[in-house]
């Protein structure tokens, strides 16, 4: 959590999430398929959640837990 403050953390997330969309736009500007920058985002957040962890195995059950946590997100918007 960025200044371990929940939202300063939710700012940074948001930030970069603007970032991340508006580098897919353009990718799909350049001829890239929407399924192959999904693909490539998917392995992109691998990457950085195994610097994190330190652990390629550890990157996995984190990327695990966060897709649950985006879940709990969705359901609780449609709810």
């Amino acid at each position: 959590m960025t200044g371990n403050d929940e939202s300063v953390s939710t700012h940074a997330i948001e930030m970069c999430r603007k970032l991340n969309r508006s580098a897919a736009t353009k990718y799909g500007e350049h001829g890239v398929s929407a399924e192959d920058v999904a693909i490539a985002a998917a392995y992109s957040a691998f990457d950085l959640a195994a610097d994190l962890t330190g652990s390629r195995i550890a990157a996995i059950e984190w990327l695990r837990n966060a897709v649950d946590l985006v879940e709990r997100q969705v359901m609780a918007e449609a709810a």
